[in-house]
């Protein structure tokens, strides 16, 4: 029998420590009127979140981002499938490492900041269904590697809290930023990285948020978290007014 409620009556961290607390394995749907989500449980720990926002496997994630090649995750699905009996139920993520594909501390550290990305997406859902299906594992998506739900609830919230912040500076996908004509004191001590180059170059002539976040590859929090910094150290400025979708993810 699934497990039902809505966001309305029952926060989404308050059915992540139900499921915790009861150290459940099954997958949690989440659905609203234009988006959907799952989050996938094993013994009341996470290990894969999808939501709109992000619906690829770890394996292509992983590939994405250039943590491995694509080559090499050919070669571990394939080493996957004909695993001897000895080594028979390495996950993925095993088998990544067993292969000196990548060390594990690596991968340990991209898919929990992967997992926390997707969730904090979902965190920021106002209202939507929620169904817990015990009887659903989605073994595919687990390689081995998960989360515990209270260190997802302290990330989310941390984010929570700054996202609020830069909503005061950023409160709509259309709100636009150009380079400032005359940087201010403060960013004489800033000493940019490489993301927050990236998008500072995307910035000549003006974009919106969203237009930033098409062309960089950035999530939206990540975008606006680089522009409300480099806003507030004057090295760039708003420009006119921002009406329009609010920045909700």
């Amino acid at each position: 029998m699934a497990l039902e409620g809505n966001l309305k009556d029952f926060s989404l961290a308050d059915m992540f420590r139900l499921l915790s607390s009861g150290g459940k394995t099954g997958t949690l749907h989440m659905t609203a009127a234009q988006a959907e989500g799952k989050v996938c449980f094993k013994k009341g720990r996470v290990f894969f979140a999808s939501s709109n926002y992000n619906r690829e496997s770890l394996g292509r994630r992983l590939v994405k981002a250039g943590v491995i090649s694509d080559k090499q995750l050919r070669q571990a699905l394939g080493l996957q499938k004909i695993q001897k009996k000895e080594k028979a139920g390495r996950r993925l993520g095993q088998i990544l490492v067993d292969e000196g594909y990548l060390e594990g501390k690596v991968l340990e550290g991209f898919i929990q900041e992967q997992i926390n990305d997707t969730l904090f997406d979902l965190f920021r859902w106002e209202e939507g269904d929620l169904r817990f299906e015990a009887d659903e594992a989605c073994d595919a998506e687990d390689i081995g590697i998960s989360v515990s739900v209270e260190n997802i609830i302290m990330e989310s919230s941390r984010r929570l809290e700054m996202w609020n912040r830069i909503r005061e500076q950023i409160p709509s996908m259309e709100t636009r930023f150009v380079m400032a004509s005359a940087p201010g004191e403060k960013s004489i001590e800033i000493h940019l990285k490489p993301r927050e180059w990236m998008l500072l170059c995307y910035l000549h002539g003006g974009r919106s948020v969203r237009e930033l976040t098409e062309l960089t590859g950035y999530n939206d929090f990540d975008t606006a978290k680089i522009l409300y910094g480099m806003s507030a150290a004057g090295l760039i400025e708003k420009v006119g007014a921002s009406d329009g979708e609010p920045v909700t993810g």
